[in-house]
């Protein structure tokens, strides 16, 4: 069955959903014409279900990607290989920079968390982003925005080929995009709802390539 949007797991225990159903409930708000499904990054399924969706969003994690085994790999490759339309969120950003040889690190001047996030200090609340870039997801958003965050690490370096789009003020990559692909990383929760409005406008935004896209 053909769907519009796959939500891909990025979690390493796949019962834990409670990131990508929250995005699912989110879209379907937004645009309940288009149909979504989640499917964890390990499934033996992921490359056929992706060739039968329009687009793809990798959602967060809740475990340091050094606790992930070997065939992390696999997924940073997948997620290399793909054409877009596609849009990560925290953990799903991260993944998108991990795939593109970026690195991964604590926003604090910690040890990084090498097994779990437990009792590491996490970046939680609002915080600001304001606009370095013009992009089409943000186009129509005020210079200066508020968006909710949720996340012990960040990506430290914007990726070969991407280009900063918001720059935030605690973790300066708050959202890039490939320099020609369809291809988006927001390490913010668009979806939570919780901002000046900015998050929905960003996820209205990338549904609407589903109007344009093949």
């Amino acid at each position: 069955m053909n769907i519009d949007v796959l939500i891909v797991n990025v979690n390493l225990d796949l019962e834990t959903t409670d990131g990508c159903e929250a995005i699912r409930a989110r879209l379907a708000e937004l645009r309940d014409d288009l149909t979504y499904a989640i499917v964890h990054w390990r499934a033996p399924d992921l490359a056929a279900r992706t060739a039968a969706a329009r687009g793809v969003l990798l959602g967060p994690n809740e475990t340091p990607f050094p606790a992930y085994p070997d065939d992390l790999q696999g997924l940073l490759a997948w997620v290399r290989d793909q054409p877009g339309p596609l849009l990560g969120i925290c953990g799903g950003h991260q993944v998108l920079a991990l795939a593109h040889g970026a690195s991964v690190g604590p926003v604090h001047d910690v040890p990084a968390a090498t097994t779990t996030y437990a009792n590491m200090p996490k970046v939680s609340g609002m915080t600001t982003a304001r606009i370095v870039r013009d992009d089409r997801l943000i186009e129509g958003l005020p210079p200066e925005v508020r968006v909710a965050s949720s996340h012990v690490d960040e990506v430290k370096s914007v990726p070969e080929g991407f280009r900063l789009v918001l720059k935030g003020e605690i973790s300066p990559i708050q959202l890039m995009a490939h320099e020609v692909r369809p291809l988006w990383g927001a390490q913010f929760h668009p979806e939570r709802g919780e901002d000046d409005g900015a998050g929905s406008a960003l996820l209205s935004r990338w549904l609407d390539l589903f109007e344009s896209e093949p």
